[in-house]
């Protein structure tokens, strides 16, 4: 028997579950969203969530609404009146206006959350903020309205908005259904796709030009010339890794930046992992909180009472990574495996 989309109760529901996991979005080009802010003020009005695409620096306007909602035809007129407020900003003044937003997530500014939630070593913050503060000069904008169903005249609306913007501007919208499987709850998401007319613009990277490559090789290798006083550490460090990867926990990437080496256990068939691990002029591990809150929580509980207040985002844990620590990280990868 087919299943039945189940409704969601209030709005703030599916508002919360796109925070939490703005990765489960399938937009064009699969982007990896930063999430800055929530409820932002911008004018007069308040942006549902603002985001900020870490491969590209383009700010992303979010608006969630439910179909029952009787403002969801003035969702686009909302949406593209945050972006224009934003047209214009300078880098700065992006900042400035996200400030005690990005501050209640542990973050100075833009171009740290992305390099704290990336986490891979890659983002160069100088050349993500230059490249962001030419986004919103150019006005370059992705505009994201996320539905529970979407009624014919927004399909059409949404058509015609694709074909006559240029390529500053996307436009997307995507339905998110909720189905109840064996006792648990499943969000299904789908891109709402009216022809689109134009191909995708290739995009320049805000990334410096050292990127993350398959495999452990060359933080293998950066081990063996590391420090004798650090190199003891890093190896074990580095077969924990492997470990990981070969219980089919994580995919290993590293990343080689200006004297220091940074192996990232991604989640398998994603692109972020629960912890970093750094080879930078000595042995470190950096959590990423909010993967592992999405993740694994009843492990970041444990790892909470373990190790209080370390489990930050993309900080160095101080205490010793001793065996039980690595043990309890190994329980947040298990559990962020379980279907």
């Amino acid at each position: 028997m087919a299943l039945r989309p189940e409704p969601f109760k209030r709005e703030q529901i599916l508002h919360d579950s796109i925070e939490r996991g703005a990765a489960m979005l399938p937009l064009p080009g699969q982007p990896t969203l930063v999430m800055l802010g929530r409820e932002v003020q911008l004018g007069t009005g308040y942006a549902d969530l603002i985001a900020v695409e870490a491969e590209t620096a383009r700010p992303v306007v979010i608006e969630v609404k439910l179909a029952s909602n009787t403002d969801r035809r003035q969702v686009f007129t909302q949406t593209l009146g945050y972006a224009s407020y934003l047209f214009g900003l300078s880098a700065a003044d992006f900042d400035q206006l996200l400030r005690s937003h990005l501050a209640g997530r542990g973050y100075a500014s833009v171009a740290e959350a992305v390099a704290a939630e990336v986490g891979d070593g890659s983002i160069d913050t100088e050349s993500f903020n230059a490249r962001m503060g030419q986004a919103l000069d150019d006005g370059r904008f992705r505009c994201v309205v996320v539905l529970d169903a979407a009624p014919a005249d927004l399909i059409e609306l949404t058509g015609y908005l694709q074909a006559v913007t240029n390529d500053r501007l996307d436009i997307d919208v995507v339905t998110v259904a909720a189905y109840t499987i064996q006792g648990a709850r499943v969000l299904v998401p789908q891109l709402v796709e009216p022809q689109r007319v134009t191909a995708l613009p290739e995009v320049t990277s805000a990334r410096k030009e050292a990127k993350p490559e398959p495999g452990a090789q060359a933080f293998a290798e950066s081990v063996a010339e590391a420090d004798p006083a650090h190199r003891e550490l890093l190896r074990r460090l580095l077969d924990w890794a492997k470990h990981l990867e070969s219980e089919g926990l994580a995919v290993l990437y590293t990343t080689v930046g200006k004297g220091r080496w940074v192996l990232n256990p991604r989640l398998p068939g994603q692109n972020r992992g629960l912890v970093t691990i750094w080879n930078d002029g000595g042995a470190y591990v950096s959590p990423q909180r909010s993967v592992i809150e999405a993740e694994a929580p009843l492990t970041l509980a444990r790892l909470d009472q373990r190790l209080p207040g370390e489990i930050r985002q993309n900080n160095y844990i101080t205490s010793a990574l001793t065996q039980d620590v690595l043990a309890l990280l190994t329980d947040a990868y298990v559990e962020a495996r379980k279907p």
